[in-house]
């Protein structure tokens, strides 16, 4: 049971929180996420994300999934905040009315470069990963039954 409001529990929190509408518009921030990008209200709510995601590989990713009501976790992105760059590692669903996207509900952890780079190349391995192993498993030979005479 919660003891304080549902808002302020949200507003508060210590982490990164915002809902953005369908077409990338941010529809609303928490005081941590503004705070941690160095924004004002008024020059992040109501802007498109594009304008702060860095990797357009990234944002692509987090579109496709978002828009096809699929969450993902832990997903590293570059975030351009207003005097520097962060890295964030972002989970990440949608709110729905019945089959109508209405906004998502991502939450992100503020994470180091050296992070972000282990997550990235993690993406990149399991991508990778069918493929590395078909190639592996052309060099091994059947296994063949010996038969004692």
């Amino acid at each position: 049971m919660l003891i304080e409001e549902p808002k302020d529990f949200i507003e508060k929190s210590s982490i990164c929180i915002h809902a953005v509408s369908p077409d990338g518009i941010i529809k609303y921030a928490n005081e941590f996420e503004l705070e941690t990008l160095d924004y004002e209200y008024d020059e992040y709510v109501g802007h498109n994300t594009s304008e702060f995601q860095l990797d357009k590989d990234s944002l692509d990713f987090m579109l496709k999934k978002l828009g096809s009501f699929e969450s993902f976790n832990n997903y590293p992105a570059r975030v351009q905040g207003k005097h520097k760059v962060v890295y964030i590692l972002y989970n990440s669903n949608v709110f729905q009315d019945g089959d109508r996207f209405v906004h998502t509900r991502c939450f992100g952890n503020v994470i180091d470069k050296e992070l972000y780079d282990f997550h990235k190349n993690r993406s990149s391995r399991q991508k990778l990963q069918p493929l590395l192993f078909t190639r592996y498993n052309r060099h091994i030979r059947p296994f063949r039954s010996v038969s004692r005479g």
